[in-house]
């Protein structure tokens, strides 16, 4: 059992998550339509990695994203599934779910990851990768034929 010493000796727990208060600060934000507390939950050097696209990187980049992507009319909902935290790093891991308020129904569900780093003692959000379990709808655009009409 001598292997086992130096992870003792460090003090760090076995089973140590992250806070509720961290895993649902996203979602309360995004759900608040506060493109600024959404922002504030990013390191500086922060990505999120969206399922159709290139990475979106740093602040600057994440509040254009966020300014252009945030729809009053939905609201967003995590169940963080599980949470482990190493030192200045932590990995939450779950599903979502954007609901369109307006008509009262889920518009898109999926899966989460989160990988957060200790800044100053906050936690903030280094790497988002997130990609729905919606199958992806053919759009059709009719504009240019009005135009023509």
């Amino acid at each position: 059992a001598w292997f086992l010493c130096p992870a003792a000796m460090l003090g760090c727990p076995q089973s140590a998550t992250l806070p509720a208060d961290v895993t649902g600060a996203w979602e309360q934000a995004f759900t608040r339509h506060d493109v600024a507390a959404c922002v504030a939950l990013f390191t500086d050097d922060a990505q999120i990695l969206p399922q159709h696209g290139p990475a979106i990187r740093r602040r600057k980049e994440i509040e254009g994203y966020f300014n252009d992507s945030m729809n009053p009319r939905v609201t967003y909902d995590t169940d963080t599934e599980m949470s482990i935290v190493r030192g200045d790093l932590g990995v939450e891991q779950g599903r979502y779910r954007s609901r369109n308020v307006r008509r009262g129904s889920d518009v898109e569900e999926g899966k989460y990851l989160h990988v957060w780093r200790r800044v100053h003692n906050d936690w903030k959000i280094d790497r988002m990768i997130y990609n729905t379990d919606v199958e992806p709808r053919t759009e059709v655009s009719i504009e240019q034929a009005r135009e023509e009409g």
